[in-house]
């Protein structure tokens, strides 16, 4: 059975009904990791800080005394004058070097290469107070709303001593043919939303902002002024012809299908990822090398060298298998 990500309750004038809030679609794109084509490990991305270019050389001499008073830090920051983490490399640019969790701020770029910083903390005070109420702000009809508002849609279920008030709110906004326009408080961040009967549950979809719907004006062509009857007709009958009611199983995703039947066919052939070598391992095996490496020198020292085995007239073993060959 699926989670509720959400419990509260929908409030409107003094009625509050005990809710529960489920995911009501989901996404069922064919998702890929990245592979090392000769190892076949993972590839992970990390966050790292961005190359930046070789700064000016710094020359004392040519450097005027500044007679200006010192200005307060300032929460803008400009990309090239950051704190370096290393030196340059010959190529003139910085190492790409990892960044940890603890030292990754917000910014905002207000101009090219400068960023407004804000803080954690400030943003906590920023978000909206934590609530557990769907606040209904009024009741609108409900072709009113464009679909292009919606966004993100949720199941609204609910809680089962509560079945009876919930049931009369579905029937009294089928009966009247109302959504509810409300506000939802949902992983931190408020949202505007619109409840709507569907069945015996509800379906609470969360909707852009005026301001964030692009305008169409721009878009839109000039309306045609010599469009003749005939073609009008011909027109809407061709749609009544192909009219029909909407069944969305008739357009399943034969992309998707097509897709999963290839890994799907393939699923036997695949072949385990390589041992990953864990970060730091390197080291007690350079060690090991290295003592091995000692050792092995050692050992040639005290065996006596090839050139004294011919000063005193024996033959060094490279010798010996030379003459029995020419022999």
């Amino acid at each position: 059975m699926a989670r509720a990500i959400w419990t509260g309750t929908i409030s409107f004038g003094l009625v509050s009904v005990p809710v529960r809030l489920y995911p009501a679609t989901r996404r069922k794109d064919v998702r890929f990791h990245e592979l090392d084509r000769l190892s076949g490990q993972r590839i992970r991305h990390q966050k790292v800080v961005e190359p930046a270019p070789l700064p000016e050389p710094f020359e004392p001499a040519r450097l005027a005394p500044s007679k200006a008073p010192a200005q307060p830090m300032s929460r803008i920051a400009t990309a090239p004058e950051a704190p370096r983490r290393q030196g340059f490399g010959a190529s003139g640019l910085q190492p790409a070097l990892p960044v940890a969790a603890a030292d990754v701020v917000k910014g905002f770029e207000v101009s090219r290469d400068r960023y407004v910083t804000v803080g954690r903390e400030e943003l906590e005070e920023l978000a909206p107070e934590r609530s557990r109420t769907i606040d209904v702000e009024q009741f609108v009809d409900a072709a009113a709303i464009d679909p292009i508002y919606y966004d993100t849609s949720y199941y609204v279920v609910p809680e089962r001593d509560y079945q009876r008030a919930f049931g009369l709110l579905v029937e009294a906004m089928q009966e009247t043919k109302r959504i509810a326009v409300c506000w939802l408080v949902l992983r931190k961040k408020r949202y505007l939303a619109a409840l709507r009967p569907r069945g015996r549950v509800m379906v609470l979809a969360t909707l852009f902002h005026a301001d964030e719907i692009l305008p169409i004006s721009e878009l839109e062509p000039a309306a045609p002024r010599d469009l003749r009857n005939k073609e009008r007709e011909m027109a809407a009958l061709l749609i009544n012809t192909l009219s029909g009611p909407f069944e969305p199983e008739r357009y399943p995703d034969t992309y998707r299908q097509r897709l999963t039947a290839l890994i799907e066919g393939r699923a036997a052939s695949a072949r385990p990822a390589a041992p990953e070598v864990a970060m730091g391992s390197a080291l007690p095996d350079l060690m090991a090398a290295l003592q091995a490496s000692v050792e092995q020198a050692r050992q040639a020292a005290k065996r006596p060298h090839p050139a004294l085995h011919r000063k005193r007239g024996r033959e060094t073993p490279t010798a010996a298998r030379r003459k029995r060959k020419t022999a």
